[in-house]
């Protein structure tokens, strides 16, 4: 492919200078052909601007993707922090079942640390645009549902377990 003549003379920002100062085309080809001698013609510069566009598409386009691969490894590590707290208080509840309260309290201290570790991390999440707004709101209102799912499983055994120590101390 043929290499443009504003590029070959190194004109790019004097060219895109003229179109900031709202010359048309045709002007900044008349323009450019007198300061280099050259003759640029409306279409060299047309050519220009077209590739120069081009060339931008391609830098959004991958930025773009680059921020969506970002935006999944953030929500795929959430999805596992919150299955962490998931595991915790499954064991949390086996523990209770089976009376050692103190692998009960330890448990529910994991599970409590992940979600603090979660929302750490919820609070560095910046949206990108606002399709990634769009998506993060979503997936924050699972976590805060998942929290007060959470919040109520931690009431349920801390009172489980205030029973059982009740009911031990009358045995």
């Amino acid at each position: 492919m043929k290499i443009n003549t504003i590029v070959k003379l190194n004109l790019e920002t004097r060219t895109k200078d003229l179109r900031a100062e709202g010359k048309s085309q045709e002007e900044i080809g008349d323009i450019l052909s007198k300061e280099t001698g050259q003759q640029i013609t409306k279409h060299v510069i047309s050519r220009y601007f077209l590739a120069d566009d081009r060339a931008k598409a391609q830098v959004i386009e991958k930025s773009n993707k680059l921020k969506a691969k970002v935006a999944d490894a953030e929500i795929n590590t959430i999805t596992k922090r919150v299955e962490i707290i998931d595991k915790f208080l499954e064991i949390a509840e086996q523990a209770q079942l089976e009376g050692d309260f103190k692998a009960a309290i330890l448990a529910l201290r994991g599970a409590t640390e992940a979600q603090d570790s979660l929302d750490e991390r919820l609070g560095k999440l910046k949206p990108v645009s606002n399709t990634n707004n769009i998506n993060i709101l979503n997936f924050q209102e699972a976590v805060t549902s998942a929290r007060d799912v959470l919040t109520s499983r931690i009431n349920v055994l801390a009172t489980r377990i205030g029973e059982d120590a009740d009911f031990e101390q009358f045995n």
